[in-house]
């Protein structure tokens, strides 16, 4: 920006005075151009450096956030495997009180499944037991029906009171309905 200028030379003095005024003319405001100009590039060099700080603060403030992200990651892992593992447990407890209560209730139902064999065992003995006491009965009404329908009118007063008292002849199962019971 500065030029070399050339002085003429005055007559018996040194330089001449236009030139010299111009001279520090030019260099004033060369100067005070300069000065602008650095009051400028000091302004933007403060604002830059205002801008540079507010990066640094917000660059430290994600650093921050990244880490208290980075920690609170960590915490959610550790609690989900923990979770994880507390219903990886609790859910083999259940299976195992499960298997364990459906052993029982087969156990139990293996037991009151031989116990109703055994009532139907026993039922089928009384039924077993009922029908030839019922053919025996049957047997008996018939002879006694064929005895009467074989044998001559009487009178009533003529048929002995207890005909059937002979020891040949009773059921001991009808001991309930013999003569020496009903009174």
């Amino acid at each position: 920006m500065f030029e070399e200028s050339k002085f003429r030379r005055a007559w018996l003095r040194g330089y001449r005075q236009g030139d010299v005024e111009l001279a520090i003319a030019r260099a004033t405001l060369a100067h005070e151009h300069m000065t602008h100009e650095l009051n400028a590039t000091r302004a933007r060099a403060s604002a830059m450096q205002v801008e540079i700080t507010e990066l640094h603060r917000r660059i430290e403030t994600f650093r921050q956030r990244e880490l208290d992200m980075a920690r609170a990651l960590e915490e959610i892992r550790e609690r989900r495997d923990q979770m994880e593992r507390e219903a990886a447990n609790r859910a083999e407890q259940i299976v195992g009180e499960a298997e364990h209560r459906s052993a029982a209730l087969r156990t139990e139902g293996l037991r009151q499944v031989g116990e109703l064999q055994q009532q139907v065992e026993q039922l089928l003995g009384l039924r077993a037991g009922l029908s030839s006491a019922l053919k025996r009965v049957t047997g008996d009404i018939s002879n006694a029906l064929d005895r009467l329908a074989a044998a001559p009118a009487r009178a009533v007063e003529e048929i002995p009171a207890h005909p059937l008292e002979t020891q040949d002849e009773f059921d001991p199962g009808f001991a309930r309905w013999s003569p020496e019971t009903e009174s």
